[in-house]
């Protein structure tokens, strides 16, 4: 799972059953909490399945773990988990963005690469505005698989289209998506 969040940038209200207050953390002991979180959310769905993250990661750190991740997976489906909040939007190329290694800029990666690195069987799921855009990328480097008579066998969740910003309201979690994928029946009760 990757997370990119500049805590900086972005008032973070996450409910009680992910992390009970972040702002009485320090920005990256919060970052660490949520995708501590996160990480527990995903292990209560699939105990045996085994869980990494990364949390505000550069390119190479993604590639890294992307190919240690296929290795021990072997043919099994590798889950890609990328919070975008705080970072910019993806691009309408289908690139998403990192940090670099001082934490200064945001260096794009684009969606063939890290297909490149995960392979299938994968899931992605995208948390972050104009998700769209990277599926539209996808499909775009789908057709071009089939055409070259590849199949791949990938899964792929986006919190929106295209043209949509997510929600920002004090009502509802930053990562209202993620909250909805795997805490469905808080939820629900909830709201």
């Amino acid at each position: 799972m990757f997370w990119c969040h500049n805590v900086q940038l972005v008032n973070l209200f996450f409910l009680a059953f992910l992390v009970p207050d972040p702002f009485s953390m320090a920005p990256p002991k919060a970052l660490e909490a949520i995708g501590k979180a996160l990480s527990l959310q995903y292990e209560r769905w699939q105990p045996k399945a085994r869980y990494k993250y990364q949390l505000d990661p550069t390119v190479e750190e993604v590639k890294k773990l992307c190919n240690t991740c296929r290795k021990f997976a072997k043919t099994e489906r590798v889950l890609f988990h990328y919070n975008g909040h705080g970072v910019p939007k993806p691009t309408t190329n289908g690139e998403i963005w990192l940090f670099n290694r001082s934490y200064t800029q945001y260096i794009p990666l684009p969606i063939a690469e890290l297909d490149s690195w995960l392979k299938s069987p994968s899931i992605y799921v995208f948390d972050c505005s104009a998700a769209g855009n990277i599926v539209n990328a996808f499909i775009e480097l789908l057709d071009a698989s089939a055409c070259s008579g590849t199949v791949k066998d990938c899964i792929l969740l986006a919190a929106c289209e295209a043209h949509e910003t997510l929600p920002q309201s004090a009502e509802f979690p930053a990562d209202v998506f993620t909250s909805c994928l795997t805490t469905p029946i808080q939820m629900a009760l909830r709201w």
